[in-house]
C-alpha cells in the first residue's frame, strides 16, 4: 500500500479584465490585457478591419483626385523670395482659396502633400488606434485554486469567486468534493497572512492571502 500526497493552495490572485464593446469581457493574466486585446483584433476585427480600410481608403482616393480637379495651376514668373530673382513658379490656387507659388517641378507633389496634411489617409495602424481607444483594462481581485500533485501544478477551474465571509467557500467545497472523488482526503490544513488591498479589507490589516490544504490518497 503506498500514500502519495499532494497540496491544494487556494491563494488570492489577481486578473486583468478586456472589456471590448459588444463582446463578453476577457479574464486574463495579470499584465496581460494589452496583449489580449491585441491577440482579440488579431483573431476577430483585422479582417473587418482591412474591409473597412479598402472602403475608407477608396474614398479618401476620390477625395483626393476631386481636390487635384479643384485646385488650379498657373504657370509664371514670380519672385519667391523678397528681392529675389524672378524665377519659373506654379501659382497654386486651392479649393479652400488659399493660394501658394513653389517651383513647377514640385507642383503636384505640393498639391498632394497639402491634402494629406489636411486629410490624412486612412491605415489599419489608426483603425486600430482608435479601436484600442473603445478598450478598457480593469483589474479583478478574485481567489484561484492550484492542485500540487508531484511536478505538476494543475490550475482548478473554480470560475471567478467573490469572497463568502473573506473565503470562496462554495468554491472551495466544490473543488474538495471533486478531488474527494478522486480519492484525495484532506489531512492538514495551513494558511498564509499578509497585507493584501482587497476592497472589503481594512488598509494595512493582515489577512489571509492563501490556504493550503494538505492531500494524500492511497493506493
Amino acid at each position: 500500500m503506498t500514500v502519495r500526497h499532494a497540496m491544494l493552495v487556494i491563494a488570492r490572485t489577481v486578473f486583468d479584465v478586456v472589456e471590448i464593446p459588444g463582446q463578453e469581457p476577457l479574464v486574463v493574466t495579470k499584465g496581460a490585457g494589452d496583449e489580449a486585446a491585441r491577440q482579440w483584433w488579431d483573431e476577430n476585427q483585422r479582417v473587418v478591419a482591412a474591409d473597412i480600410f479598402r472602403q475608407t481608403n477608396a474614398s479618401w482616393q476620390r477625395k483626393l483626385a476631386e481636390w487635384n480637379a479643384s485646385t488650379v495651376i498657373d504657370f509664371g514668373k514670380e519672385r519667391l523670395h523678397d528681392g529675389g530673382p524672378r524665377v519659373d513658379v506654379a501659382r497654386i490656387r486651392f479649393p479652400d482659396g488659399t493660394e501658394t507659388a513653389v517651383p513647377p517641378e514640385a507642383a503636384e507633389d505640393y498639391v498632394t502633400e497639402a491634402f494629406r496634411e489636411q486629410h490624412p489617409p486612412p491605415t489599419v495602424a489608426a483603425q486600430f488606434a482608435d479601436w484600442l481607444d473603445t478598450i478598457k483594462v480593469t483589474e479583478l481581485r478574485t481567489w484561484g485554486g492550484w492542485l500540487f500533485d508531484g511536478a505538476e501544478n494543475v490550475p482548478l477551474k473554480m470560475g471567478l469567486p467573490a469572497s463568502q465571509f473573506g473565503y470562496p467557500i462554495r468554491e472551495v467545497l466544490s473543488c474538495l468534493d471533486r478531488l474527494g472523488v478522486d480519492g484525495w482526503r484532506v489531512v492538514h490544513v495551513s494558511e498564509d497572512r499578509g497585507v493584501y488591498d482587497m476592497e472589503n479589507d481594512a488598509a494595512g490589516d493582515p489577512v489571509v492571502t492563501t490556504w493550503g490544504y494538505l492531500l494524500d490518497k492511497t493506493w
